[in-house]
């Protein structure tokens, strides 16, 4: 999708409300006898369609006038084009979204092909994944266990991308810990990365740690060929570092790792940019949104209906055995502070993510 075309949708979409197109009063729409589609912006068959179809069987049974919810993949345009598809749909009750968003980096393009997620109607989010670094036991280079990280004189990784949340971050932890990096983009998915792992084109990757838990764990690390070195995870309840998760035990969060092996508590723009992460990042996989000039009574009606589907033992079951353990569910004040968090990003910041970004495509 080129530039101008993405400034022409964003410019219809502005003109909505003034065209008409949004209900005048705040109301519910009827929605008995209608169908409902739930937008999402992947490939049909992966995670984010398959999780999304779990969330509408269990919707359909709680939005009011209970429509029947059809899950429609609107891919393409390195995930806007289904952003895009909502953004611009008609305010009328009948079109939702279920988007992977990647907010914390899409704030980094030029102002003209930046989404104004602030301006959607904001349901709520679905997330909480916790990602893993973890390397290949190398004894030639003294990789024995986690604490010899430092010492390394390089850690090749991979990803999908250098604008990915978890990559940024393992390039950010390295830097800090002092250990050169590559990292080797294009890669989508734990599957084809284990295998280059496997291959030894690269040494790790951040890991889900779902994956972890169902195959390397019992794999490659119960055979002694992979080491788990820490992990990211959201803040702790406090704010002041990152949560500890009882299932990864053995494994640190990174800040208790980092004060482990270097004696010291982590600070610096790269421990800021990796708490931000924490905050904006690993809470949401999936924005759950309305289209701009959605009545503000129906989104009353579609944020309450969304809780009550979410938090049903039909679709936490579903869900954990879909992605191998259960999503955390954000509800409408804690997405709100994220969307605007994201949005007002200090510059900082934005030019810190840039400048790992630049050195991550070389």
């Amino acid at each position: 999708m080129n530039h101008q075309t993405l400034r022409n949708l964003v410019a219809t979409t502005a003109l909505v409300p003034l065209l008409g197109l949004a209900p005048a009063a705040a109301q519910v729409i009827d929605l008995e006898g209608r169908t409902v589609t739930i937008v999402h912006n992947a490939s049909p068959g992966g995670s984010t369609g398959l999780i999304s179809q779990l969330a509408a069987d269990a919707w359909s049974q709680t939005m009011e006038g209970n429509p029947t919810i059809v899950v429609q993949s609107v891919e393409g345009g390195a995930l806007s084009r289904g952003i895009l598809h909502v953004m611009n749909a008609r305010p009328d009750g009948r079109t939702l979204g279920w988007v992977a968003w990647q907010g914390s980096t899409r704030v980094l393009d030029p102002v003209e092909r930046q989404i104004p997620f602030q301006d959607f109607g904001l349901i709520g989010g679905v997330g909480g994944s916790v990602f893993i670094a973890h390397t290949s036991t190398d004894p030639e280079r003294g990789m024995n266990s986690a604490e010899d990280l430092p010492q390394l004189d390089h850690y090749t990784f991979g990803g999908y991308s250098p604008r990915s949340g978890p990559s940024i971050r393992t390039a950010v932890a390295m830097d800090m810990l002092g250990v050169d990096w590559t990292f080797v983009s294009g890669m989508s998915g734990d599957t084809p990365l284990e295998a280059a792992r496997q291959r030894g084109e690269i040494d790790g990757y951040p890991v889900t740690a779902a994956y972890y838990l169902s195959t390397l764990a019992p794999g490659p690390v119960a055979e002694g060929t992979d080491i788990p070195l820490f992990y990211f995870t959201a803040p702790n309840e406090d704010g002041t570092g990152l949560s500890v998760d009882p299932t990864l035990e053995g494994m640190l969060p990174f800040d208790q790792y980092y004060e482990q092996v270097t004696g010291s508590a982590p600070e610096g723009p790269g421990w800021d940019m990796i708490m931000y992460h924490a905050r904006v990042t690993d809470p949401i996989n999936w924005l759950v949104v309305a289209p701009p000039g959605t009545p503000d009574e129906h989104l009353q009606m579609l944020r309450e209906s969304f809780a009550e589907a979410l938090e049903s033992e039909e679709f936490l079951a579903g869900a954990e055995e879909l992605l191998g353990m259960v999503p955390t569910v954000s509800y409408y004040d804690d997405v709100q502070a994220i969307v605007d968090e994201i949005a007002n990003t200090p510059e900082a910041m934005r030019q810190l993510q840039r400048d790992y970004i630049g050195r991550m495509e070389r």
